[in-house]
């Protein structure tokens, strides 16, 4: 992995040993080494992937498939740069298709958040304990991800509203919001927690990387808040 000199300095800085070793950036590992690393646990994170800047994600058909990985396992054939932000596997009967980068699944996602309906908060496989915390946690995941109302509408907004989804319809159509800074102007404490975001155009390249560095994904929160902890 690509480290600017900040995080080179974090990594290789002449002491020996940490305390845990996360694998992955993305949303499960970005937050674990972001807890850890804020209770004072010196955490070595390991990504396969390089950091990407806003201006390195693909913005046409041909940057995309360039942008892409291919492994068969069956056939014992492989295509494509090893850190290509897309990389899919396929082995027996099953596919996968995964991002690479620092932050992981969260560089391709629109970060949509939705409130978890009680139902499912209240299921009996759930841990009883859960429910006490619930509210709390996905509050200090909202503020993290710095969830948006979606103020502009999208291109693909007419197909998006034709797309029967359930039981969730009423809860989408009303609570939908993303981890996009729709901000035309950000406050002063939002810059100092987190990294300086720009505004997002609608443009609806989100799910191959946004181009206009408005997307708020976890190298760009959890992350960055893991390394001012120092444990990191």
């Amino acid at each position: 992995m690509e480290k600017p000199a900040d995080l080179k300095q974090m990594f290789f800085d002449g002491e020996d040993g940490y305390d845990v070793v996360v694998v992955g950036s993305g949303y499960g590992g970005s937050v674990a080494a972001c807890r850890l690393s804020m209770a004072g646990v010196k955490v070595c994170l390991v990504e396969k992937g390089r950091k990407w800047e806003a201006k390195d994600f693909p913005t046409d058909s041909f940057k995309i498939i360039s942008a892409v990985r291919m492994e068969n396992q069956n056939l014992g054939v492989s295509f494509g740069p090893k850190d290509a932000l897309f990389q899919v596997y396929e082995q027996n009967d099953s596919l996968a298709a995964v991002a690479c980068g620092l932050g992981g699944g969260s560089l391709v996602n629109a970060g949509v958040m939705l409130p978890t309906p009680v139902r499912t908060r209240r299921h009996s496989k759930w841990p009883k304990e859960w429910e006490q915390d619930w509210n709390s946690c996905e509050a200090s995941a909202a503020n993290m991800m710095r969830i948006q109302s979606v103020p502009v509408e999208f291109p693909i907004a007419k197909i998006m509203k034709e797309i029967d989804v359930g039981d969730v319809e009423d809860m989408v159509q009303d609570s939908v919001k993303l981890s996009m800074n729709f901000d035309l102007q950000e406050s002063p404490s939002r810059l100092q927690k987190h990294q300086n975001l720009d505004t997002c155009i609608a443009c609806g390249n989100c799910l191959a990387g946004c181009p206009y560095n408005a997307k708020n994904s976890t190298d760009k929160n959890y992350l960055a808040s893991a390394i001012q902890a120092c444990y990191f």
